[in-house]
């Protein structure tokens, strides 16, 4: 099963949150952005670095800049990146391999390893 990295903007805390606990609930293995550690940026990357896939938790879009380094670290890092909702950054999206709700990322996650060259349709 892959481990999946969760990030997105603070203000997005209680998403992030639900979140935390769908996968929890599903046995999943996951960290997440935490505003408490105090290793800042440093502290995502080592967990991106960690995770087999990223998704960014984004209501309506919404990248800010913090997650927008996050993504810039996980393309350079050649993982998939997941949204939930589509950005109107088309840079961005040319690095997004799918928009995915909740739902659809446990299933994905659940399926098990794929190959890092199937891309979206």
């Amino acid at each position: 099963m892959k481990r999946v990295y969760v990030c997105g903007s603070f203000k997005f805390m209680r998403r992030i949150q639900d979140l935390e606990a769908r996968l929890r609930e599903e046995g999943i293995e996951f960290s997440a952005s935490d505003r408490l550690d105090a290793r800042g940026i440093g502290g995502c990357l080592e967990k991106i670095d960690e995770a087999d896939i990223v998704y960014v938790v984004n209501p309506n879009g919404y990248i800010g800049k913090s997650v927008s380094i996050d993504i810039g670290y996980t393309c350079g890092r050649d993982k998939p990146l997941y949204l939930m909702c589509a950005t109107s950054d088309p840079p961005i999206m040319d690095f997004v391999e799918g928009v995915l709700s909740f739902e659809e990322l446990i299933s994905l996650i659940k399926q098990g390893p794929s190959s890092r060259n199937e891309k979206k349709p």
